[in-house]
């Protein structure tokens, strides 16, 4: 299996620790038992790989920094604390933005990002079934929004992937982005959210969406 496989079978050994917390399993690791870490690249394989996407149009390429991702966080796992690099599912975005960045710096290509989680979907589908011509304006919907935030610059772009598809807390945003303070990330999200709504004010699609009310992040569902 090649390292940048996303697969079922974690690369490290499996062991049926579902119930464990991470600082548990950290613990444990750190202990010696390294083995453990495989429950850890479980349970945030698909998080880290959808982030990276966001940024990497290239599936491979995407791949592979997922799993250096989680090579570098294996490396440095004895020098993890909670209380210095914030919850593991954070220490792990933060080492998966970093490598983004490099890697961009390294080959000056350009990505588009988007809102898509790992089924493809931004904008939470009804659970009635839809009629075909509510499955096409939904479709309409979907790909308008696409369009609206792929225009946006991409910091923000980010911010609001974390907030909306990743659903971190604002503490947990701010230690990923490595923000002074939460009201800075909250004062991101707001220009972020403010801009996209601009872009897609007076759209028909939208006219009952939260995007174009003015909604605050509290009020749309956000952290």
């Amino acid at each position: 299996m090649r390292t940048g496989d996303i697969s079922n079978t974690s690369p490290f050994t499996q062991v049926n620790v579902h119930s464990m917390t991470d600082e548990a399993i950290i613990r444990k690791v750190q202990a010696g038992d390294l083995a453990l870490f495989g429950a850890l690249h479980e349970r945030y394989y698909k998080r880290v790989y959808g982030f990276i996407r966001l940024s990497v149009v290239d599936e491979e390429t995407a791949k592979d920094i997922a799993a250096e991702t989680f090579v570098n966080a294996y490396r440095s796992i004895h020098r993890y604390e909670v209380r210095k690099q914030g919850a593991f599912g954070s220490f792990l975005l933060r080492i998966a933005r970093n490598l983004v960045i490099d890697h961009k710096r390294a080959h000056h290509d350009r990505y588009v990002g988007s809102l898509e989680n790992e089924d493809g979907q931004t904008i939470e589908v009804r659970d009635t079934r839809p009629s075909p011509l509510e499955s096409m304006l939904e479709a309409e919907r979907i790909r308008r929004v696409q369009a609206a935030l792929e225009s946006l610059p991409p910091g923000d772009r980010e911010i609001l992937a974390l907030a909306y598809q990743q659903r971190l807390s604002l503490k947990e945003i701010m230690a990923v982005l490595e923000k002074p303070s939460v009201s800075s990330v909250t004062s991101q999200i707001n220009r972020a959210m403010g801009k996209l709504r601009k872009r897609i004010r007076g759209d028909e699609y939208f006219t009952d969406s939260p995007l174009s009310t003015g909604k605050s992040s509290d009020e749309a569902g956000g952290p």
